[in-house]
C-alpha cells in the first residue's frame, strides 16, 4: 500500500503568504476586458479550480462576518474529508479515478484558501489525513471508508459522499449572500456533480447498481441521465487586486479562524459565529457541525 504524498501538495502547508492573490501588470483598462475561466473538467469528470484565476474574478465586498469564516472553514474540513476519503480508497485498491479525484478535492481546499487569502483571514494549516477536531465529521469518514471492503462498495461510498455535498451545497446556496463565497460553492457543487456521475459510471463498469440516499430520484435521474459533466462559465476580471480586502497582506489580518472551526476575530461584527440552523451560512449549514 503506497502513501501518495503529492495529493496533499495543494493544501497540506498553505499558509496565508502562500495562497497569494497575483497582482498583473496589464493596463487596467485592458483587465476588465479579460475574462478568465476558474473551472477546469477532464474528460472523465475530474473537476478542478483554476485556482490562479480566481482572485482576479472576486469582487470587492465587505469584510468577512464570522458566520462566514466559519461557514468556509467547515466547507475546507469537507473538502478535506472529500481528498482522505479518495486518498484512502486509492492506497487501498490502486485504482486511477481515486487517484485524479482526490488531487480534484486537494485543489478544492486551496480554492477555498483563497478566499481566505483574499479577505486576508488568518487559517489553520489542513490538518493530517484522516483526522479531524468535529467529531461528527471524523464518524462520518471512518463510516465512509469502512463501506469500501472491496472496489465497487468504495465507489458506491465516494457517490454517497458527492451526493450529499450536491443536496448540501444546493440547500446552502439559497441563503448566501457574499458575491465570492457564492461563486466558489456554485463551482464545488458542479465538482460534486460531476464527481457524482464519475463515481456512477464505475459502479456500472463493474456492474453495481446506486440508489440515492438524498436527492430525490427525479433529481438524481436528470443528473445521471445528462452523459455531459458540468462545466464552469467565464467571468469578468474585476481589476481589484489593489483593494482593501483582495489580500495583498499590506492590511494585516481582517479575521482569524481556529482549528476546531471558531472564528476568533473578524473586522465585520463579533466573533465567534451564531448560526447554528441547518441550512444556514455559517458552521451549522450540517446540522451544527
Amino acid at each position: 500500500m503506497k502513501t501518495k504524498s503529492l495529493i496533499y501538495l495543494f493544501s497540506g502547508l498553505l499558509t496565508i503568504g502562500l495562497v497569494s492573490c497575483e497582482k498583473s501588470d496589464i493596463p487596467q483598462e485592458e483587465i476588465l476586458n479579460i475574462e478568465v475561466e476558474i473551472l477546469s473538467v477532464a474528460v472523465d469528470g475530474t473537476t478542478s479550480f483554476i485556482t490562479t484565476n480566481l482572485c482576479p474574478a472576486f469582487d470587492t465586498t465587505a469584510d468577512l462576518t464570522a458566520n462566514e469564516i466559519e461557514f468556509l472553514y467547515a466547507v475546507r474540513e469537507d473538502e478535506k474529508l472529500a481528498r482522505d476519503v479518495y486518498t484512502y480508497f486509492f492506497d487501498k485498491f490502486e485504482l486511477t479515478p481515486f487517484s485524479r479525484i482526490a488531487k480534484a478535492e486537494a485543489n478544492h481546499i486551496a480554492a477555498v484558501e483563497k478566499l481566505f487569502y483574499f479577505y486576508s483571514i488568518t487559517y489553520p494549516a489542513v490538518g493530517p489525513a484522516g483526522e479531524f477536531k468535529d467529531g461528527d465529521r471524523k464518524a462520518y469518514y471512518d463510516n465512509l471508508i469502512a463501506k469500501g471492503v472491496t472496489a465497487l462498495e468504495a465507489y458506491k461510498a465516494t457517490a454517497y459522499l458527492e451526493e450529499k455535498d450536491v443536496a448540501d451545497y444546493t440547500k446552502v446556496l439559497e441563503t448566501i449572500q457574499n458575491a465570492n463565497i457564492k461563486m466558489v460553492i456554485e463551482n464545488l457543487l458542479k465538482g460534486s456533480v460531476n464527481h457524482l456521475k464519475a463515481s456512477v459510471r464505475q459502479i456500472y463498469a463493474l456492474n453495481g447498481t446506486y440508489a440515492p440516499a438524498f436527492l430525490t430520484q427525479e433529481k438524481y435521474d436528470e443528473i445521471i441521465s445528462n452523459n455531459s459533466f458540468m462545466n464552469g462559465k467565464q467571468y469578468k476580471r474585476k481589476g481589484n487586486q489593489n483593494s482593501t480586502n483582495a489580500g495583498n497582506g499590506s492590511s494585516g489580518s481582517r479575521g482569524a479562524v481556529n482549528q476546531s472551526g471558531d472564528c476568533t476575530g473578524t473586522a465585520n461584527g463579533q466573533a465567534p459565529g451564531t448560526c447554528s440552523q441547518s441550512g444556514s451560512v455559517g458552521k451549522g449549514y450540517r446540522g451544527g457541525r
